[in-house]
């Protein structure tokens, strides 16, 4: 099992040094290319992602709300420990409530329980999403502006995608394949940006990166276990939603970091220090999840 979760985070620190050594190197300037990622990329592998796989709201009631209550409780828990960490309470919430769901958590939930763990999979992914991009910018900006709702591509490209997936909508061919040709340029945009930001980071920010690391594991696997008393799950479920408290910070927390200039060089060492954890981490999450 380690060896399995190895392979699926070392093609992740792999990009991340590419990165971090052709800026050691070069400095590039990578605003415009990040920009670009978030505004265009992103949506677009959100919605094609998501119109791909099969989302039942209704049938996972109580694992929708045990989901959210978990996001919920880990920021709460979080807020004050921000101090603790070295980062501000902008920064550090975001890494400590949305994991990276997408790139690993949907893997390793199969890997754990086979094409049935995808259901519950899908239901964190449409959830984490809609609350990262709503309630996670909101709290970067430092503001609650309804328009980050309702003019947020990213939102939509959810909505949209679920929508398209209830609908059973089949879009064109080349429509298709437009849309994943765009959203394959994302993950390894996001990582060699990320490897890039850390070229230019200090110790301090590393230090912050551990403590932070550290600190969010504790908070939420806190977080999970007051989850699963207020709402009590059994079996897949129950060991879905653990895996998914133990995962590492979502790459996401950078990218929106460096849009609303919220320290990004402690968001990012805090996400790069979370999956080096997660080597360590993930296996521990295993074991309670089967327990």
């Amino acid at each position: 099992m380690f060896s399995k979760i190895a392979s699926i985070t070392l093609p992740i620190f792999t990009l991340v040094l590419v990165g971090f050594l052709y800026s050691r190197r070069v400095k590039p300037d990578l605003g415009g290319a990040n920009k670009l990622v978030v505004d265009i990329a992103l949506p677009i592998l959100i919605f094609i992602s998501l119109s791909a796989k099969s989302f039942d709201p209704i049938s996972a009631m109580s694992f929708t709300g045990a989901s959210i209550v978990l996001i919920l409780l880990t920021g709460l828990i979080a807020w004050p420990f921000a101090k603790f960490s070295g980062a501000s309470v902008q920064a550090f919430l975001p890494c400590a409530m949305f994991t990276n769901v997408g790139p690993i958590g949907i893997p390793l939930i199969a890997l754990a329980y086979g094409p049935e763990g995808m259901a519950p999979a899908v239901v964190l992914l449409v959830i984490s999403n809609i609350l990262h991009f709503t309630l996670g910018a909101g709290v970067m900006s430092g503001k609650v502006d309804w328009r980050m709702v309702y003019a947020n591509p990213l939102v939509w490209s959810t909505v949209l995608g679920v929508a398209s997936s209830q609908l059973q909508i089949t879009l064109p061919k080349w429509v298709q394949t437009s849309c994943t040709m765009i959203g394959s340029v994302l993950v390894p945009m996001m990582l060699m940006s990320l490897g890039a930001r850390l070229a230019s980071s200090q110790v301090a920010d590393a230090w912050v990166g551990v403590r932070s690391g550290v600190l969010i594991l504790i908070i939420r696997l806190a977080a999970v276990l007051l989850a699963l008393w207020f709402i009590p799950l059994e079996g897949l479920e129950r060991g879905a939603l653990i895996l998914f408290a133990c995962l590492p910070s979502a790459v996401f927390n950078f990218m929106l970091a460096d849009k609303f200039q919220v320290e990004p060089n402690k968001v990012a060492s805090t996400v790069i220090v979370g999956h080096l954890l997660s080597l360590a981490f993930l296996p521990l999450g295993i074991w309670l999840a089967f327990i």
